[in-house]
């Protein structure tokens, strides 16, 4: 058998002041989650931001594999990220992710919420940040 499989996911990231913009398209398998991660370390590293806020713009199928989810929650737990924003206005499986990041986030200790458009996503982080 195959130790390692094709990743499956898309990414991109960038800074906007504290926010990290996160715009991924699924499925997402172990290998997408190896990946994301690698890039966040390296994109909070380089910016020496240690309180920031995510939006997280989803795209496509967002299911992660149950052994992903996991593996993403104890990544998450050590993050110095505050609130996850998740703009599903462009997700196909809007419910189903829902559920899944209604058990992640918390698993993982973070604020989030979910929406149907990026600008209500950036309206609760700025609201969470006390920039109304």
């Amino acid at each position: 058998m195959f130790d390692k499989f094709k990743m499956h996911g898309d990414v991109s990231l960038n800074w906007h002041n504290k926010t990290l913009e996160i715009n991924s398209t699924g499925p997402w398998n172990m290998e997408f989650f190896e990946h994301l991660h690698a890039q966040l370390i390296v994109m909070v590293r380089n910016q020496q931001i240690t309180d920031f806020d995510v939006l997280l713009n989803i795209y496509g199928e967002a299911l992660p594999t149950p052994d992903a989810q996991n593996y993403h929650i104890e990544f998450l737990k050590a993050s110095s990220a505050k609130a996850v924003a998740i703009n599903l206005a462009r997700c196909e499986t809007k419910s189903m992710t829902k559920q899944v990041c209604d058990n992640v986030y918390p698993a993982a200790n973070l604020t989030h919420k979910c929406f149907n458009t990026r600008e209500q996503a950036l309206a609760w982080l700025a609201s969470n940040r006390g920039e109304e």
